[in-house]
């Protein structure tokens, strides 16, 4: 853990600039050249200051000034870790959905891992928004979203089974949901299809899911998908990590 090392940076302190400062430019160099990785902790602050011989309340200011920045995070009972950097996404409609899209826009590498593939019965307000039968079942798919390894989204979807008969999980494994879709049931998602969002706490199971600590801040983004003619397609319901993701309209 111990990767800053005094004999490569030293803090000058017959210096004007104050220590605090000179102690974020070393750690904010280290995490731009890769010295710290996204997700890694960095030292607990007693070390940082015996390292630089300088007070515990010195790299307190530089630790609280760097999480201000963006560029660490504080764990309660964890410690400080280094803050991954965010996937924005520009939503001004469905054609934007694709996640893979986001991570490569934002120079990252996109993985999709299935936590879960079952057929269930729908509740009634899913029966309700894919009319579905009294007797009629979907396919529930659960996927992991990561970006460099750091995962992002938790999304759980909702298939009419008739409308997608033969869904082949492992066909989205590492793969894109849209295009898997698009190319083996022929769908296309019309304009029209509407999406709500809120915030919530991170439950303890949703914490573990998405690698943060519990009442962390997630996005829940539900998406009624529909055909061009107004069919309903299927449903998803993203919990989306919050300090990972940035939603623009």
């Amino acid at each position: 853990m111990n990767n800053l090392r005094k004999d490569i940076f030293m803090l000058n302190k017959n210096s004007i600039q104050p220590l605090y400062k000179q102690l974020m430019n070393i750690i904010t160099q280290q995490i731009k050249n890769g010295t710290y990785k996204p997700g890694e902790k960095i030292p607990p602050e007693p070390e940082l200051a015996d390292l630089y011989h300088v007070s515990r309340i010195t790299v307190r200011r530089t630790v609280e000034e760097l999480c201000t920045q963006g560029y660490l995070i504080k764990h309660q009972g964890k410690g400080t870790f280094v803050k991954s950097p965010m996937i924005f996404r520009k939503f001004e409609s469905q054609k934007n959905m694709s996640f893979s899209e986001s991570c490569r826009q934002n120079d990252r590498i996109p993985e999709s891992h299935v936590l879960s593939f079952c057929k269930k019965t729908a509740n009634s307000v899913t029966s309700d928004f894919l009319q579905l039968t009294s007797d009629e079942e979907v396919f529930f798919l659960e996927r992991l979203l990561l970006a460099d390894s750091i995962p992002v989204i938790d999304v759980h979807t909702w298939l009419p089974t008739r409308l997608f008969p033969d869904f082949d999980p492992n066909a989205v494994e590492n793969g894109s949901f849209f295009e898997y879709i698009k190319n083996t049931y022929r769908c296309t998602i019309a304009e029209s299809s509407r999406s709500t969002i809120s915030v919530t706490a991170a439950s303890p199971d949703m914490a573990k899911t998405l690698r943060l600590s519990s009442g962390d801040p997630v996005l829940i983004l539900d998406s009624y998908m529909e055909a061009p003619d107004g069919k309903p397609l299927y449903i998803s319901r993203e919990y989306i990590a919050g300090s990972r993701y940035t939603i623009s309209f």
